[in-house]
């Protein structure tokens, strides 16, 4: 018996033709599927087709898209990373060279002109550093930081220096869907461009404009509600606070205070907070599972007044300069302010009419000397940095006391001894002692064993002769002075290891001199009627009046004089050899010099002293003016190529072994920074094996549930032809049928 459709009873041609239509249609479908996922490869064509594996694949093509980005990443960072490490690798061999230059020059092992020839060879060396810390690759300056667009290394335009100007910013990319890894070197921990000043705590003052986000040194606090209970007698009135809002502490006093009409006063204390009531008692209470008032340091039980701790507000730009120091502030600023040496580049920053440190720092801009200004990693002083390499660069008073108020003068009393000359210090604990000839003529010795800090050394100076022999910081500039009133001879301070650390080392001569003006005195012999460009000197209208060192007054008549010389040998005849006056050709002035004692020398002004230039006064005897000894310098590669360039020229081999040493110091740092960039490299070459390893199993994953599996979809196909032409054979055979098939 053939096999055929199963047909009941009495069913219409049509509906059987229906029937055989849809099962077509459906095989049909099915075929076409099958035929799509044969020819692309692929399991579904829309998302209808199976919703569920549409969206595991969706999030598993992504997933891949971003894996792909990474992929990209990784392989620019390496590109970049790899490409700095090579520059990294050539700075290190100028470290060697470097080396190399400092052990032949050390000594007399070969000539002044040989080491001349050195020097000029280092020259190429610091122009080699340059190029590299120029390096670009892929349109990027790889030593400029965030600002690697311009060239960061160039030749200053006003020093014998090179000039940084890049940033130190790190930049980042991810080299992992959520992790992000540094892509550049810092030129801070490789070349170290800049010359930094870190200044000390300035303690600013809280006030009522103080920002909530400047609170315990820039961390500022997270604020929320707080319970506030005042009792003046007549029952507590609490209240519940939001100071959620608050940008300021003036915020937070007027929040606090609104709800109590009155009856609380809240007000800005030395550090914190302080909470008076009218009467009774107040208390500040945290609500469950809150630590506001804990932490503005004002929470608290009932009494008569709470005083908060201290909320250490940290440095801002607009923290104002009267506020520093706990209120003090910096001190008087007229005729005073900051005498800022860069180079040879030199000016004083007037620092009158300043409001706030960001006045300050638009001061420094102004100033135009390579300078960066900012703030101490723990927000809680100055930062003051040079941008170049080679140079000195230093911060000192005008007069004032400005300077180390703003705690950024670079020699303070505080600066210890260890730091002073670049690091080198000052052999205090040795046999050497500071001699001293005082003006009287006396030798002396002073010990400064034990000396820690500047301080110590001025210290010790000033107790050994109390009020006569005094030790001070320079009133201009930096360094250290020594003033003496036991005489009026010189004063010497004999040169050794200590002075000429100290570099206070040197002779003054006794009483400083009144130093006339110009008044074309161009010899001895030059008549009095031609000076001042032919006005003369009215010799007869007044007398010559001298108020000398120990206090005596001396009239000199210059009536009868006609010449220059005639002039000198009347003042000189009233005490020869103590009260001495002199004509300095160059100047074509008088120079007027008096040995009586130590107080002022005084001319009278009058027609006869102002037609001679010397109506003037001078206060006493010089003082010894040391030079600063601690200038602060980049530190880095390209700062010690300059100073081994001048060691050599200068032949100074003391200061080529100070280099070796501050080399050695140097290459350490310089290869810890260099074999972190090794660890990127490395770290990136293990995530991009990692990405390698994930990309195949989510391709993986990906092919379940998206890709065609072929010997599947072939079989079914084979099958779903076969079960077509049976379906359509059948269907044929069944609608031929008719009433003479069942009789």
């Amino acid at each position: 018996m053939s096999l055929g459709p199963l047909l009941p009873g009495r069913i219409p041609n049509s509906l059987i033709y229906t029937r055989a239509q849809r099962t077509l249609s459906n095989n049909a479908r099915t075929l076409q599927n099958l035929q799509d996922q044969i020819s692309t490869g692929k399991q579904f064509q829309s998302i209808g087709e199976d919703p569920a594996a549409a969206v595991k694949t969706f999030a598993l093509q992504q997933t891949l898209e971003r894996k792909d980005q990474v992929k990209l990443n990784v392989e620019v960072n390496r590109s970049l990373l790899a490409s700095s490490e090579d520059s990294l690798g050539k700075i290190g061999d100028v470290f060697n060279q470097t080396k190399s230059f400092i052990l032949a020059g050390i000594g007399n092992s070969v000539s002044g002109a040989e080491k001349r020839q050195m020097a000029t060879e280092v020259g190429t060396l610091i122009q080699k550093v340059v190029n590299l810390g120029n390096t670009n690759f892929r349109g990027r300056y790889l030593f400029g930081g965030s600002n690697n667009n311009a060239i960061p290394f160039n030749i200053a335009e006003n020093n014998d220096a090179i000039q940084f100007t890049g940033d130190l910013t790190d930049i980042k990319s991810f080299d992992s869907l959520d992790g992000l890894l540094v892509n550049n070197v810092n030129a801070g921990a490789t070349l170290k461009p800049f010359a930094n000043v870190q200044g000390s705590d300035l303690d600013p003052l809280l006030t009522a404009t103080t920002r909530i986000q400047d609170l315990f040194g820039g961390k500022g606090v997270g604020l929320g509600s707080i319970e506030v209970v005042v009792d003046t007698g007549g029952g507590a009135q609490t209240e519940t606070i939001d100071l959620t809002s608050a940008n300021t502490i003036q915020d937070i006093i007027t929040r606090i205070e609104e709800p109590f009409a009155g009856d609380l006063t809240v007000s800005v204390g030395t550090d914190g907070l302080n909470f008076t009531p009218s009467a009774g008692t107040v208390a500040i209470n945290d609500l469950t599972n809150s630590t506001v008032a804990a932490n503005l340091g004002i929470n608290s039980t009932a009494a008569g007044s709470i005083t908060g701790f201290d909320l250490n507000p940290a440095l801002s730009l607009y923290t104002n300069l009267a506020d520093l120091n706990n209120g003090s502030g910096i001190g008087a600023t007229t005729g005073n302010g900051l005498l800022v040496q860069n180079g040879i580049q030199s000016k004083t920053i007037d620092l009158d009419g300043l409001t706030t440190v960001e006045d300050l720092f638009n001061a420094f801009k102004i100033a135009d000397l390579d300078l960066e200004t900012g703030f101490t990693e723990d927000g809680s002083g100055l930062l003051i940095s040079s941008r170049l390499s080679g140079v000195a660069f230093t911060i000192g008073e005008n007069g004032g006391s400005n300077a180390t108020n703003l705690g950024i003068r670079t020699l303070s009393a505080t600066t210890p001894l260890a730091e002073i000359n670049l690091g080198k210090g000052v052999p205090v604990d040795g046999v050497l002692e500071l001699d001293i000839t005082r003006r009287d003529d006396t030798d002396i010795s002073i010990s400064l064993t034990g000396a820690k800090t500047i301080q110590d050394v001025l210290d010790k100076i000033n107790a050994f002769d109390a009020g006569n022999l005094v030790a001070s910081l320079n009133s201009t500039g930096n360094g250290i002075t020594l003033s003496d009133n036991s005489g009026t001879g010189a004063l010497t301070i004999k040169e050794n290891g200590i002075t000429n650390a100290l570099k206070i080392a040197g002779t003054v001569d006794g009483n400083a001199d009144i130093v006339g003006t110009d008044v074309d005195a161009a010899a001895t012999t030059t008549l009095l009627s031609d000076l001042n460009g032919g006005a003369g000197v009215p010799v007869g209208a007044a007398d010559l009046i001298i108020t000398r060192r120990d206090g005596s007054v001396e009239t000199i008549s210059l009536a009868a004089a006609t010449t220059v010389d005639d002039v000198l040998t009347a003042v000189n005849a009233v005490d020869p050899g103590n009260l001495v006056l002199t004509l300095d050709t160059s100047s074509q002035g008088f120079v007027l010099n008096d040995n009586s004692g130590t107080g002022a020398l005084t001319v009278t002004d009058n027609v006869v002293s102002s037609a001679l230039g010397i109506n003037q006064s001078e206060d006493g005897v010089n003082d010894l003016v040391g030079t600063d000894p601690n200038p602060q310098r980049a530190g880095g590669v390209i700062d010690l190529l300059f100073r081994l360039r001048d060691a050599l020229n200068a032949g100074d081999s003391a200061e080529l072994e100070t280099i070796d040493k501050a080399l050695n110091a140097e290459l350490e740092e310089f290869n810890f920074a260099r074999g972190s960039v090794a660890g990127r490299l490395k770290s990136l070459d293990d995530t991009a094996n990692s990405l390698a390893d994930e990309d195949i199993l989510i391709q993986e994953s990906l092919s379940e549930v998206f890709d065609t599996d072929f010997t599947v979809a072939i079989t079914e196909l084979a099958n779903l032809q076969v079960t077509i032409q049976a379906t359509q054979q059948i269907t044929a055979q069944t609608l031929q049928l008719n009433l003479f098939n069942f009789l």
